[in-house]
């Protein structure tokens, strides 16, 4: 019995000292990682802070080298995959841009405030909120431009948003635009099915014909599908969906168990708002805008194809309108390529500026 109870001793320490560890290296990194987020200028601007849109506490971070600067509010995608315990990723925007994040309903944050109180999810309710906190920042920031990027999810929902009021922006910019969930499944699917043929595996051509060919109408039909695709995504985002995962677990701005309602957010978003994202079809709508739309794509972007975005900018009306298309990029751009997406984004705000 001694030895039993000796040995249980043993294990409990054991287990106590990898948690320590595991702590310890978590704290360590955060440390690292708020130090460098540090903003110092004497003009900058860092706040992080919930605002109240209409009867609810929504969060936002407002960060920038100099608050002069133009402003980009900044839509995440997902849906509900907030980026503001991401902000190294955007470290790039903060010198010529004062660089806004907001936690969108059912998002970050905002989820995690909400508590069982949770906001309904709709493209029209959100967009007002959008709306909302750019007028909010119009009176925090007044007389500075407010220019409107949207990734994935975020681009559907910008461009509802300019549509209700193009007097708030300078300009929309998509990225990882999402055009038409039905038409990016077929183009995912063809992509899977061809490298599954390239590399002789019988195995994935056999699941795939069983599965069958899209249109998968809803969440189950899909994710039988993306468990073929996810793994043969290109490497580009396979890594920054891994570096998504680790900067989440070491981020300054969340607890564990903040860490744990983020992940939930995003499983909840997803099942309330795919019908949403299901019912909208950009090649399908008009396409006419009041102020100059741009869209800045990974040329290798299968998840949210970039021969869709194409195909969508030529059909739209615009004062400016322009695709970049940056090769050897994939979904994430913004990330992987922020000197490259930087530079796109200042050509296109010059042509904003020169049609203005």
């Amino acid at each position: 019995m001694k030895i039993v109870r000796r040995i249980s001793l043993a294990l409990a320490a054991i287990v106590a000292l990898v948690v320590a560890g595991a702590l310890f290296y978590r704290a360590w990194w955060q440390h690292r990682i708020a130090n460098a987020l540090r903003i110092t200028s004497p003009n900058g601007v860092d706040e992080a802070k919930f605002i109240n849109i209409d009867g609810t506490d929504q969060w936002i971070t407002v960060r920038g080298e100099n608050r002069a600067n133009p402003i980009i509010l900044f839509l995440h995608g997902g849906p509900s995959e907030a980026n503001s315990p991401f902000a190294s990723l955007y470290r790039p925007f903060e010198k010529d841009y004062v660089f806004v994040q907001w936690d969108q309903p059912g998002a970050g944050r905002t989820y995690i405030k909400a508590g069982q109180h949770q906001s309904k999810l709709t493209l029209e309710s959100m967009a007002d909120d959008g709306i909302a906190v750019a007028k909010y920042l119009h009176g925090e920031l007044p007389g500075q431009k407010i220019i409107l990027i949207g990734q994935d999810w975020g681009g559907l929902l910008g461009l509802r948003m300019i549509r209700q009021r193009p007097d708030l922006f300078t300009a929309f910019v998509g990225t990882g635009q999402i055009v038409s969930l039905f038409a990016q499944q077929e183009e995912q699917y063809e992509y899977t099915r061809s490298r599954a043929a390239a590399s002789h595996n019988e195995k994935v051509l056999t699941s795939l014909s069983q599965i069958g060919p899209p249109p998968y109408r809803n969440l189950e039909a899909y994710r039988r599908f993306a468990e073929y695709f996810e793994p043969v995504k290109p490497q580009e985002d396979l890594a920054s969906e891994g570096r998504l995962t680790d900067l989440l677990g070491v981020t300054p701005s969340l607890t564990i168990v903040d860490v744990y309602y983020w992940i939930k957010a995003l499983r909840s978003g997803e099942e309330l708002l795919n019908p949403t994202m299901m019912s909208e079809d950009l090649l399908k709508t008009a396409g006419v805008f009041s102020l100059p739309v741009f869209f800045i794509q990974g040329a290798d972007d299968i998840i949210t194809p970039t021969s869709l975005v194409s195909e969508y900018v030529s059909t739209i009306q615009a004062p400016v309108k322009n695709l970049k298309i940056v090769p050897g990029a994939a979904h994430f751009v913004m990330w992987t390529r922020p000197s490259e997406f930087l530079e796109s984004l200042r050509e296109d705000m010059r042509s904003a500026t020169a049609e203005h």
